[in-house]
């Protein structure tokens, strides 16, 4: 694996905290960066501006409150989900509802709290979102090499048919079967014997002299190759 590979699976896991509640949006922050070296987080307190940061930037895992003046956190989990998908979006709400729940899950969200909540629990939905981050991206990774190792096998599949296509084309007389022979790795590599042994299948009308001409030309520049 090279280096930048490494670096991509390795980054640092994207999370983006958004809260009008200045306070809340803090917690959040901290609870997010205790006890993992392997994140970066960005804060903001208004869904405009979170939608404009996430039309520049790139996150793995966003963490919104639901309520907020203007344009709330299903629009942010909206947007999240239409720049990239994989984006893992927990809504975070004081005003839980049924409702609410089942739209955010329809949007694709990946959790949702209630508060309130303890500190706790919010600690282990947001490690068990980075964890399931870091998996995708090295499931990502995996599938990436195993499409590259199939790749080659077909190529090497196409190449060695290819090759046997070429041996086994008819361009020498039909009863011409025994001419195997001259391909088989195991004979010494004595090119006057084969030479021969094509001279002999000439004279008794098995190859024709063109067919001769194109196996000694053949032998001939394996010699000339290996001087």
């Amino acid at each position: 694996m090279s280096e930048s590979e490494l670096t991509e699976i390795y980054n640092p896991v994207k999370i983006l905290i958004i809260d009008d509640d200045k306070v809340i949006a803090d917690i959040l922050k901290d609870l997010a960066l205790m006890d993992e070296q392997e994140r970066s987080v960005s804060v903001c307190y208004d869904g405009a501006e979170a939608i404009s940061m996430i039309k520049n930037e790139s996150f793995d895992l966003i963490i919104t409150d639901l309520i907020m003046p203007n344009i709330g956190g299903l629009d942010v989990l909206k947007h999240a989900k239409k720049k990239d998908p994989d984006t893992l979006v927990i809504i975070v709400t004081g005003y839980a509802s049924l409702e609410t729940a089942i739209a955010a899950v329809r949007e694709g969200a990946y959790d949702y709290i209630m508060k309130p909540c303890k500190m706790g629990e919010i600690k282990i939905v947001i490690n068990r979102a980075s964890d399931k981050i870091k998996l995708n991206r090295e499931n990502k990774e995996l599938t990436r090499k195993l499409k590259e190792v199939y790749q080659e096998l077909m190529l090497l599949n196409n190449r060695k048919h290819k090759s046997e296509k070429i041996k086994s084309l008819n361009f020498f007389s039909s009863g011409m079967a025994g001419l195997h022979h001259l391909y088989n790795d195991s004979m010494p590599d004595n090119y006057i014997d084969k030479l021969q042994a094509l001279s002999s299948l000439m004279e008794k009308g098995l190859l024709t002299e063109s067919e001769f001409k194109t196996f000694k030309n053949h032998y001939l520049n394996l010699l000339s190759s290996e001087k």
